[in-house]
């Protein structure tokens, strides 16, 4: 590798980068199904006030059975509550993924590309779910938090876990699998600064 492969690196993937989001914003209704089936199939699972989901193009609404009052027109109506998260705003790791596997380019790129996009859709419905639990047990109230029978410190741990995920996990999670599926580019570029260090190094 040339001294100039991080750069080079560097430059192809936001270039990449920036052609696949248009393509993934084109298909992430298609990507999106099976995120939203795992994450609402776990949902209905773990908790008994969870019924399905509903979707719509890239978003999809949680079914609930929990019951929301507002006040409209100075008269009290009351609901179920039914959080909506949106794909696009959570399942953008993908096309980094992308764009780091063409970037590097490594042997069978093909089925490193395709292993690496199922990998993320597990952890994009994960990234549903902390969306739709953390809407339930923190932003609707006390008043609905009580109705799902769960103790306190569970708000607190979703919070925690929410906040982490969108602001840290979210874009870190395909630079983790990239890193495992490609680890002789790892390889390189620490073969490439050992041998920089050896040249500057005084004999």
């Amino acid at each position: 590798m040339q001294l100039s492969s991080v750069g080079r690196f560097l430059l192809v993937a936001i270039a990449s980068l920036l052609c696949l989001m248009p393509l993934w914003y084109y298909l992430s209704p298609q990507l999106s199904k099976p995120v939203f089936f795992m994450a609402g199939e776990a949902a209905s699972t773990l908790f008994h006030w969870a019924l399905s989901y509903t979707q719509k193009e890239t978003t999809a609404l949680l079914n609930t059975t929990l019951k929301v009052v507002s006040v409209q027109n100075g008269q009290f109506k009351s609901g179920k509550l039914a959080p909506l998260v949106d794909y696009r705003l959570l399942g953008y790791g993908i096309v980094i993924f992308w764009a780091l596997v063409l970037a590097s380019f490594p042997r069978h790129w093909g089925r490193k590309l395709l292993i690496g996009s199922l990998a993320m859709l597990p952890i994009q419905a994960l990234n549903v779910a902390l969306q739709w639990c953390n809407d339930v047990f923190n932003r609707a109230g006390p008043e609905v938090f009580v109705q799902t029978g769960l103790p306190g410190w569970v708000a607190d741990v979703v919070a925690f876990l929410y906040h982490f995920n969108l602001f840290i996990f979210t874009a870190l999670a395909p630079v983790m699998l990239w890193l495992l599926l490609d680890r002789e580019f790892l390889a390189k570029l620490h073969a490439q600064a050992r041998a920089a260090v050896a040249v500057q190094r005084p004999q």
